[in-house]
């Protein structure tokens, strides 16, 4: 269970992760419950049902690297014959400076270190590299017994090739599997899943989670209406 404490405009407010119970005292405050473990009715707060890819990390890494698309296998072992290298605990500066350039780009909020500090110690930052140049970074907010990818990033320059950036990615997302299953990890969250979605964007999104086998599950996020009337009034994230 993670507790992740923010100010915006002076206010703060609170994301609750991975919690098996929702404390009622916290209808009172600016409180968010993100990926509670269980689906339950509790006025006053409000309900979201979400979705995610999940991979068991109990399973054996070549259970879990059979699931795999043939595609994405064969793409992990070209990342391996270039020399691709991932890193993981990358330094704040380092991933914000990346990040940044990113969504810069893709017209994605900017990261912060005082966003990235409100995680603590309950945080992972992992990168690939060839020849020590960084081709993608991700972010996790982990327990000890799930991590769940928060964003990510890729190079936005042509100093590494685009093939080699794609199968960067997918090799550092398996490197991350063995981490965290090394680690006494037991699952591995990719970070959400757009169901039904028409978007031809986020369609593309889906299909590259989808090729990391795993399991489509529903998640259940719930809201304090001091929560979500900061979230009309912009006063939170």
């Amino acid at each position: 269970m993670v507790t992740v404490k923010r100010s915006k405009h002076g206010i703060k407010y609170y994301q609750k992760w991975f919690y098996d119970e929702i404390d009622l005292a916290d209808a009172f405050r600016i409180v968010a419950y993100r990926q509670l473990s269980k689906r339950v009715s509790l006025q006053p707060f409000a309900m979201e049902i979400s979705y995610s890819i999940v991979i068991d990390l109990s399973r054996t890494i070549d259970e879990i690297f059979a699931q795999f698309t043939k595609q994405t296998r064969h793409q992990i072992k070209k990342a391996e014959q270039e020399g691709v290298k991932v890193t993981f605990g990358v330094q704040d500066k380092e991933f914000i400076d990346f990040f940044n350039k990113f969504a810069a780009l893709r017209n994605l909020p900017m990261m912060t270190t005082s966003k990235l500090e409100s995680f603590k110690n309950n945080k992972l930052i992992v990168a690939s590299y060839v020849d020590a140049v960084p081709c993608a970074m991700r972010l996790y907010i982990c327990d000890g017994k799930i991590a769940r990818s928060i964003c990510s990033a890729t190079r936005t320059d042509d100093k590494i090739p685009t093939s080699i950036l794609g199968w960067s990615n997918k090799f550092m997302r398996f490197e991350t599997v063995k981490y965290l299953k090394e680690h006494g990890y037991e699952m591995y969250d990719l970070g959400g899943y757009a169901k039904d979605t028409q978007d031809p964007k986020l369609q593309g999104i889906n299909t590259f989670k989808e090729s990391f086998g795993g399991t489509i599950v529903e998640q259940y996020n719930y809201y304090s209406p001091l929560y979500k009337l900061a979230m009309k009034l912009g006063k939170g994230d």
